[in-house]
């Protein structure tokens, strides 16, 4: 993702869209007064650097019990990270080592979404959407849910031993809806994964994107954020790969024109 498509990009264009503007976390540029304000507001939030992917610059943070502030999650190297400090300071110190050398790594500050299955599981939706003929159309949903080992730290990716599973396994099974709820879920995920490819075709005019979102207490779909150049692999977990080679078709006939 180039720094021009960067998530405060995202959310800028995103709040434009009265229907997505409603479904999007609340979200700030990063900064320590910022930061603060979040954490008073929100049981927890996620810090998020503008570019990365992979789960790579992605902390999820939160005041303990005992007042200390705690965050997990990985380092833009991709290495772990799970320490609680004494103040926020701290935690900006090892966000962003490199500071006294006027390497600044762009951050942003979300709302922490409860996106968790009955049994407490963390999970997350990938919708991927391609253009084909001029018109946008869904072409694969799929879920990621965590194990018990990531009920802490929340970061959820498919290069990160998250569990790929299909939409309906996940609506079904592991959140018991009935039939008139997932099908208005589904809906909902399909209606804010076109308005958003139409927002952002507008601005940085792409093929396909890939949507990720989360479900709330309430039920409602809330988009985390959009993906340029979308992996595709997860979609080989399921369904006999049936999604995947929709995906794929879509991509060899565009490229015939």
């Amino acid at each position: 993702m180039n720094e021009d498509f960067g998530k405060w990009t995202q959310n800028l264009l995103l709040k434009q869209n009265r229907l997505i503007a409603k479904r999007i976390p609340k979200t700030k540029k990063y900064s320590i007064e910022n930061l603060s304000d979040f954490l008073s507001r929100f049981d927890n939030v996620y810090v998020k650097h503008e570019t990365s992917g992979q789960g790579r610059g992605v902390f999820k943070a939160y005041v303990g019990k005992d007042g200390s502030y705690c965050f997990n999650g990985f380092s833009i190297s991709g290495k772990p990270i799970k320490q609680c400090v004494n103040t926020i300071k701290d935690f900006h110190r090892i966000l962003r080592p490199y500071e006294k050398l006027g390497r600044l790594g762009k951050y942003i500050i979300q709302e922490g979404i409860q996106s968790v299955t009955r049994h407490g599981l963390p999970f997350g939706i990938r919708v991927h959407v391609q253009k084909h003929k001029g018109e946008w159309l869904i072409s694969g949903m799929n879920a990621k849910i965590g194990t018990p080992a990531t009920i802490d730290s929340g970061i959820l990716n498919f290069s990160r031993s998250a569990k790929v599973i299909s939409i309906d396994e996940l609506l079904s099974i592991h959140l018991k809806l009935d039939d008139r709820k997932k099908e208005q879920v589904i809906d909902d995920l399909e209606n804010l994964t076109i308005s958003a490819a139409k927002i952002m075709d507008l601005h940085f005019p792409d093929k396909e994107y890939g949507i990720d979102f989360g479900i709330n207490p309430q039920g409602n779909p809330i988009l985390y954020e959009v993906n340029r150049n979308p992996g595709v692999a997860a979609f080989a977990e399921i369904e006999n790969k049936v999604l995947l080679k929709r995906i794929m078709k879509i991509r060899r006939l565009e490229k015939k024109g």
